[in-house]
């Protein structure tokens, strides 16, 4: 007599039962809406402002974080780009052993000061300081600069680079530096003008 076996069908076996998958389904999605999610992130909320000697938790405004109303702008940006060329080709000039590849660095940096120029949105002193730089190298008439004098180009980039909405008095102060160094960064009609001036009196 043949042995009788029973035979389930695959839907009516426990382990392939529809209700069965769609309750752990939601199982796991209760479970997942019970754990927090996590995050390194501070609240800025949360960070506390110290005024006047007294710690207090207060939201931190744009202003709050960037004080200058074109910081982070486009001209900005594009001023930060091209006063890091400037640097990296002032001290390949300073670098360079061949005086023609030195002159040839000096005159890529002279070709980034129109774009400087277009922003001088960024303050006045910024503006002060790039047209100052313009003079500096149309007043050299082609002559070449000294390695001292390369140098100090070099640094006035840096500085503008690391504070650019510098004050006025700042912007002075740095074109002062210039002309103690060799460099004339005025207009050449203004210096014929004083000069017609004094031989006047």
């Amino acid at each position: 007599m043949p042995i009788q076996t029973k035979v389930l069908p695959i839907d009516m076996s426990p382990e392939f039962r529809p209700e069965t998958r769609i309750r752990s389904l939601e199982t796991t999605l209760e479970s997942s809406k019970e754990k927090p999610v996590g995050t390194s992130a501070t609240i800025i909320e949360d960070l506390p402002l110290f005024r006047e000697g007294r710690s207090e938790h207060a939201r931190l405004s744009q202003h709050d974080l960037y004080p200058a109303r074109q910081a982070f702008s486009r001209e900005h940006i594009a001023a930060l780009r091209l006063l890091q060329l400037a640097i990296g080709r002032s001290q390949r000039s300073i670098n360079a052993e061949d005086p023609m590849e030195a002159d040839i660095e000096i005159q890529k940096i002279q070709m980034l000061l129109p774009e400087l120029f277009c922003c001088r949105a960024l303050g006045d002193g910024f503006g002060t300081i790039i047209n100052a730089l313009v003079y500096v190298f149309e007043n050299a008439n082609g002559m070449t600069f000294e390695r001292s004098q390369i140098a100090i180009l070099k640094r006035v980039f840096q500085g503008l680079r690391d504070k650019p909405f510098l004050s006025s008095t700042e912007a002075d102060d740095t074109v002062e530096l210039l002309e103690s160094n060799g460099f004339n960064p005025h207009p050449s009609e203004l210096i014929e003008f004083l000069s017609s001036d004094q031989s006047i009196r």
